[in-house]
């Protein structure tokens, strides 16, 4: 049942009948103190449910809001939300959009990695030289100037980042600032997952704000992607190219004496780079690095003068290679447990590298801390499944878990597995490839339109396009695409969308996630295969790891992570109650049971008949 406290903050007009459980529940999490763990499919109105939910707890209990996501159009989709609030109370609810420090900058940064930033940003703060920073701050105070501007945007109510990005570098003062500024009375702050889950930022930004985790709501807005994130800020690598970068460093900046240094550290990458295997990885322990390091020179001075040298070096040129040396054997010093520790050789892209790598497999490290003391949480995404999952990954205690049914109308959607073929290395070759692109040309013809083709990888990508024929221009993502370039991709591929073109992405990379295709602008995914992580060293240890923490490693580090992506891509189809569209999983293994039972069953059909399905379906 829903307060009429949280109807009377509910952005619409009313709530809609699938809808109800969701924000009920999400009340009574908040009430509670819990932690909601939701996997709730697109189009149930997750942000509005969830805002109204702790707003109406917020206020009754004197906490904040923080809502993160690791999107940017997620970001304005909250704000709109709240000024959606606001017009129905009748009263404006300030919230601060917080983006990286870096983007917010008005100096020239481009360029600058984040460590690099943020010490360039220390460094002309502390001397005096940030006309930005000092039209906002005088030592610890605001500026008479700062503070009538911050009155004047609470004047706005919610507002995007780039709205308050603009008036902040009309008056030339510091965005970044006027924000902190702002959040330290705002009751709800949008924002990236570092800014709770990354310990030092945490720490940087509560200690400013004067806040505790207790006082915090928490709303984590695409939560599957969590985990991944938290990972990746916890691990920390060195390469042959870094140190090659850094020895070219000292060198243009008279160090002489940590060129010598330098060039010992890549001698003891080189000396532990010794593999027996072909795969040219292994593991590696924290003294063995650290006692070739000591035998050349004492490992803690090599620290700190390495970061002093650093220190001057950013003041000439902003950026420097010697801080990532710095920061890693600093980080290379951390805990055993959770971690993994692996050298091995890589492709870059000037030639073959050396990687040494304090790899996190453990994101609870961080996040179980954070969920045992936030007064509550949700954690919600269209494919948090399942959902036990993430609960023991993030080391959520008091957690609820909830799966809701799709809003939209079954018949819709066509879900069919057809298995036919398969992207299994043992079976791969010139035939198979060819019987895939067979059936992906047959399946393009029949859907009206545009088509996404998803594939487990470039390289697996490139060898059945070669043999795709079809009456459709075909569109091929790259690696490491730009922003520009994908947008300049994407409207290139909707501007088809009458005669049909096909898109030849793939699982987990550009297009698959975090694009919306409403309408007509695509009516059918095909998956093809199970994008399996590599069988390497870091996905073994991973198994290893929750094999012994949970019983589950395959699971964890393998099967459900692949299946996750699969969903991902299929989300990209129907993305309205309007939208009509067929999702084909191409691949025998999408069949077998321990794949099967991770989709859901909502009209999912197995048939190698994909002509009959897509005919009737489209007719």
């Amino acid at each position: 049942m829903v307060s009429t406290e949280l109807l009377a903050l509910f952005p619409h007009e009313k709530i809609r009948e699938g809808q109800k459980e969701l924000v009920a529940d999400i009340e009574e999490v908040f009430d509670k103190g819990q932690v909601l763990l939701a996997h709730a499919p697109t189009g149930l109105g997750k942000t509005a449910s969830a805002l109204a939910a702790a707003i109406k707890e917020a206020q009754a209990k004197n906490k904040r809001v923080f809502f993160l996501t690791n999107r940017h159009t997620q970001h304005q989709i909250a704000v709109n939300t709240l000024k959606l609030i606001g017009q129905k109370t009748g009263t404006k609810i300030p919230c601060v959009d917080l983006i990286g420090k870096r983007w917010m900058c008005s100096q020239e940064v481009s360029g600058l990695r984040s460590g690099d930033f943020m010490e360039y940003c220390k460094t002309i703060v502390e001397k005096g030289e940030c006309e930005f920073f000092n039209n906002v701050k005088t030592k610890s105070s605001l500026t008479a100037e700062a503070k009538y501007l911050i009155s004047e945007i609470k004047k706005r109510g919610a507002l995007h980042n780039e709205e308050l990005m603009e008036m902040s570098k009309e008056k030339k003062m510091c965005s970044y600032e006027v924000s902190l500024a702002l959040a330290k009375d705002a009751p709800v702050i949008i924002g990236d997952y570092y800014y709770l889950f990354n310990p030092h930022v945490q720490s940087t930004l509560f200690a400013k704000l004067e806040l505790q985790l207790e006082d915090v709501i928490l709303i984590v807005d695409e939560a599957h992607n969590l985990p991944g994130r938290i990972a990746d800020m916890l691990t920390s690598s060195l390469t042959t190219v870094m140190l090659r970068n850094a020895v070219s460093e000292a060198q243009k900046f008279g160090y002489k004496g940590l060129v010598s240094w330098l060039q010992d550290i890549n001698s003891v990458l080189l000396d532990l780079a010794v593999f027996t295997d072909n795969d040219k990885e292994k593991l590696v322990t924290k003294e063995v690095f650290v006692n070739a390091i000591k035998k050349r020179t004492d490992y803690d001075e090599l620290i700190n003068e390495l970061e002093i040298a650093a220190d001057e070096v950013r003041k000439k040129q902003r950026r420097s290679f010697l801080g990532g040396i710095s920061a890693f054997l600093d980080a290379w010093l951390g805990e055993d447990e959770g971690y993994a520790r692996i050298i091995m050789e890589r492709q870059g892209s000037t030639g073959p590298m050396i990687v040494l790598r304090h790899s996190c497999l453990d994101p609870s490290i961080v996040s179980k801390q954070v969920f045992e003391k936030v007064h509550a949480a949700v954690l919600m995404s269209g494919t948090l499944k399942p959902t036990f999952m993430y609960k023991d990954l993030l080391g959520i205690s008091k957690g609820i878990e909830k799966e809701y049914a799709s809003p939209f109308p079954a018949e819709n959607k066509l879900s069919l597995i057809v298995p036919e073929t398969s992207t299994k290395f043992t079976v791969r070759g010139d035939a198979m490839y060819k019987r895939i692109a067979q059936i992906c040309s047959e399946i393009a013809a029949k859907v009206p339109g545009n088509v996404a083709l998803f594939f487990p990888s470039y390289y697996f990508r490139d060898n059945v396009s070669a043999h795709i024929t079809v009456a459709k221009d075909l569109l091929w993502e790259k690696s490491g695409m730009t922003k520009e370039e994908k947008e300049e991709f994407l409207q290139q591929f909707k501007a088809k969308k009458d005669k049909g073109a096909v898109l030849l992405g793939v699982t987990g990379a550009n297009f698959a996630e975090g694009v919306d295709f409403p309408g007509d602008l695509l009516n059918g995914v095909v998956i093809i295969g199970l994008p399996l992580a590599k069988p390497d060293l870091q996905t073994k240890q991973m198994i290893a790891y929750y094999d012994h923490k949970f019983s589950k490693g395959w699971d964890y580090g393998y099967t459900y992570p692949a299946i996750n992506k699969c969903l991902q891509s299929a989300g990209r189809c129907i993305r309205s109650e309007k939208d009509r569209g067929a999702v084909i999983y191409l691949d025998e293994r999408f069949a077998w049971r321990n794949y099967f039972t991770c989709f859901p069953r909502e009209g999912l059909i197995v048939s190698s008949e994909y002509g009959k399905y897509l005919d009737a379906f489209f007719d």
